[in-house]
């Protein structure tokens, strides 16, 4: 799949980012710590990991790797949520992999399409 040029690309958190001209993106195959008054933590959705800090590290850390060059997104589908899921790129960095070496953010099998975030990031 070719990759999209995200414009103008904001942080939402440490697991997506959103598009002016693509939306909501969700990075493939990773879990973001989510605040504790959030939604997720207040209904306890799934196994999340819920941490102010930790959530707050995640999401700086996103914002900082938008900074590393043009975002560039390789899509492979939508998830539940209509949200564009797939592997974010800053330059050359790839997003998703960086993630992963954040306090508290984690690889998720199920979440991830085709074990291509396993074989990039080499879990």
């Amino acid at each position: 799949m070719s990759l999209l040029l995200c414009l103008a690309a904001t942080v939402i958190d440490g697991d997506g980012i959103r598009c002016r001209n693509l939306g909501e993106v969700r990075l493939l195959g990773i879990d973001a710590p989510d605040p504790t008054k959030s939604r997720p933590c207040r209904q306890r959705f799934g196994d999340h990991v819920c941490s102010d800090r930790q959530a707050r590290v995640a999401k700086e850390a996103m914002r900082s790797a938008l900074r590393l060059g043009p975002v560039r997104i390789e899509p492979v589908g939508r998830d539940r949520y209509g949200r564009l899921l797939g592997m974010a790129f800053a330059g050359r960095v790839n997003l998703n992999c960086r993630m992963l070496r954040i306090s508290g953010v984690r690889y998720i099998q199920r979440y991830d399409n085709d074990r291509r975030v396993a074989r990039a990031c080499r879990i």
